[in-house]
């Protein structure tokens, strides 16, 4: 079955566009966010970056121009506006995110999943890699003093609590399979589940396509540590577990699907620990 991150796909247009925002700060000819090769040909460029530009007469991009400038839109859809703002000012990651998915999902697509140099000059092809940059060049116009007065405080804060909301959805995403392959492969140990909470894409009338996993009401995982540290489960829990997911996870026996979300989160903890230790306070 192939398993619907639509919703990951989205958010993380959302990361890229709050990104986007902060970097527009930085004089013309230090920007690196919003710009896309003319030409990418056996995996580089060989045209030029070219920005996003502001449509309608606006002298910036907004997340609907950024969207349409990803390819994140189909024909027809650029004539809704996706972008939702929260009262106080600025975006709202969730409530964007569900206007978008569902856009596509009205329209029996499946949101386009951009490349790294389809959004940052000198991107590349490989996403963890895209990634990586985003959060690094983020953190980059953190210390710059200029950029970081410009932008506010609350522009960086919004990055930050978007890679959260990706984390959960990536780690809750992939819950559903993670909880059936491990009550398969440890026997007579009680399998513990952590909660996120409502699933705030899911609508119980959507009928997924042939070969789509269904949405879940609700993001759930494993919880390893209640898992090993439950009292009635068996004495070698511990080892087992680390076994399994050893297995699992990484090794010529890994699940493919698997070892792809793993080294995803891994950039995603990357990001998360380079901002601790990078951006100066």
């Amino acid at each position: 079955m192939k398993v619907p991150i639509d919703a990951f796909v989205l958010t993380l247009s959302f990361l890229i566009t709050a990104a986007f925002l902060i970097d527009q700060h930085n004089p013309e000819a230090d920007r690196q966010i919003g710009y896309q090769c003319s030409n990418w040909r056996q995996n580089r460029c060989i045209g030029n970056w070219v920005p996003c530009r502001g449509r309608q007469g606006r002298r910036q991009c907004n997340f609907d121009d950024f969207q349409v400038f990803l390819g994140n839109m189909q024909p027809g859809m650029n004539r809704v506006t996706q972008a939702v703002n929260r009262p106080g000012g600025g975006l709202d990651a969730t409530e964007t995110a569900k206007n978008c998915l569902w856009t596509w999902r009205n329209a029996n697509a499946a949101p386009y999943n951009f490349r790294g140099y389809k959004a940052v000059k000198h991107g590349r092809n490989n996403h963890n890699d895209f990634i990586y940059r985003i959060g690094q060049i983020t953190n980059d116009n953190y210390n710059k003093p200029a950029v970081r007065a410009a932008a506010g405080e609350q522009a960086f804060r919004n990055v930050d609590d978007t890679l959260s909301k990706i984390t959960t959805a990536r780690v809750a995403d992939h819950g559903r399979h993670l909880i059936p392959a491990a009550r398969t492969a440890l026997p007579g140990v009680t399998i513990v589940e952590k909660d996120f909470g409502a699933n705030p894409y899911y609508r119980d009338t959507w009928v997924p396509p042939a070969g789509v996993d269904p949405d879940t009401p609700r993001w759930k995982t494993v919880d390893w540590e209640a898992t090993i540290n439950n009292p009635f489960n068996p004495l070698d829990t511990r080892t087992r577990v680390r076994n399994w997911l050893n297995t699992y996870y990484r090794g010529p026996t890994a699940n493919g699907h698997a070892k792809d979300h793993w080294q995803v989160l891994r950039s995603y903890k990357t990001i998360s620990d380079r901002t601790n230790r990078c951006r100066k306070h």
